[in-house]
């Protein structure tokens, strides 16, 4: 899905977009915000919601563009 979460004590909690080249394209502080409020948001961006823990993302999910013009994302 082209995202990686960072967390930890001495972390900011973060998102982390990456383009179809593994590179870094948008950093999305987290820490302010609820946990609907980064689902509505990954969403938003095209990120499939799984309906249950351990659904395995539908082939046809997992290598998508995020929404986003052109190849930004």
């Amino acid at each position: 899905h082209n995202l990686e979460y960072v967390s930890g004590e001495e972390k900011e909690p973060k998102l982390i977009f990456y383009n179809g080249k593994e590179e870094v394209v948008k950093t999305v502080l987290v820490e302010d915000m609820k946990a609907d409020e980064i689902s509505a948001l990954l969403e938003s961006l095209g990120f499939y919601k799984k309906s249950q823990k351990g659904e395995e993302v539908p082939k046809e999910f997992q290598h998508l563009p995020l929404k986003a013009p052109r190849d930004e994302l």
